[in-house]
């Protein structure tokens, strides 16, 4: 438990950021949230439902952001499997200043279950604020955690190493019955 407690403290800015994606959309107007929103916006409205979408697209939108933050190619692995070449997914390093430390892992899942438009009364694929909630496919499961894991990444980058590494795992299949 001690060491769940330590790395969780090593991550404090995630709480705030969760409690900002918990807050009503009217309330998100901090010029250091649209970052985050701009990130969230498109991981949502990016169709990855298996078969149909592509997380692999996803996958690559998130590594552009994190490139654009200053990741190497070498920090990012942006993958797919021949026989499923949409169904990729991303892994994110960034080095401790420790390395005798143990990693971290942050591991969120990109796709989302298939939606018909017509059992929907807004787009799925809009991120849509409407009564102060965000609709739309993964707004919850698992978009908005694998958003808040991407941008955390982002914002250990721009300030003074972790001392343990920090590994991000983006992954497609969880909503699949794929063996």
């Amino acid at each position: 438990m001690r060491h769940i407690l330590a790395g969780l403290t090593g991550l404090a800015g995630l709480t705030s950021l969760a409690l900002t994606l918990a807050t009503p959309a009217a309330a998100q107007t901090r010029a250091d949230q649209k970052p985050f929103f701009d990130l969230y916006k498109e991981l949502v409205e990016t169709n990855t439902v298996v078969n149909e979408g592509s997380c692999t697209q996803a996958a690559g939108q998130i590594a552009a952001r994190m490139k654009a933050a200053g990741y190497t190619d070498a920090d990012l692995t942006v993958f797919s499997v021949p026989e499923h070449p949409k169904d990729g997914g991303l892994v994110a390093v960034l080095r401790g200043s420790d390395t005798a430390a143990k990693p971290m892992l942050l591991l969120g899942h990109i796709d989302v279950v298939a939606a018909k438009r017509e059992d929907w009364t807004r787009d799925p694929f809009k991120l849509v604020e409407e009564g102060g909630y965000y609709w739309g496919r993964g707004t919850i499961d698992d978009k908005a955690m694998s958003a808040i894991w991407a941008d955390t990444m982002i914002r250990l980058k721009a300030g003074k190493p972790p001392r343990r590494t920090v590994k991000l795992a983006l992954t497609c299949g969880e909503e699949t019955t794929f063996a």
